[in-house]
């Protein structure tokens, strides 16, 4: 499964009444006559996160592997440009070398 809170529009620390409201406005703007499939995946992602304790229980056992575009992301988000260590650009010089 996609992750439910991209799919729905909301963060990770919404309330059970901000999920409801995501879930509802998006059935508005894709009904199921519209797209059966897109409501099909809408109402996953809600049926998932409903509840406090289904948003921890996805959080703590959903396995999905990333996806590029989470990974962007969480990147966008908690990214901080820094020098990297010297380590890194040695082992990234050794093998653009070791490549060449």
């Amino acid at each position: 499964m996609s992750d439910p809170y991209q799919l729905l529009g909301i963060g990770r620390d919404a309330d059970d009444s901000t999920v409801r409201a995501a879930y509802l406005a998006a059935v508005r703007l894709c009904p199921p006559d519209r797209d059966a499939e897109r409501f099909a995946a809408l109402r996953r992602a809600f049926d998932a996160v409903t509840t406090h304790r289904l948003r921890i229980a996805h959080d703590l056992f959903d396995k999905n592997p990333p996806t590029p575009e989470g990974v962007l992301h969480l990147l966008e988000t908690e990214f901080s440009p820094r020098r990297p260590a010297a380590e890194t650009l040695l082992r990234v010089l050794k093998g653009a070398s070791d490549g060449c």
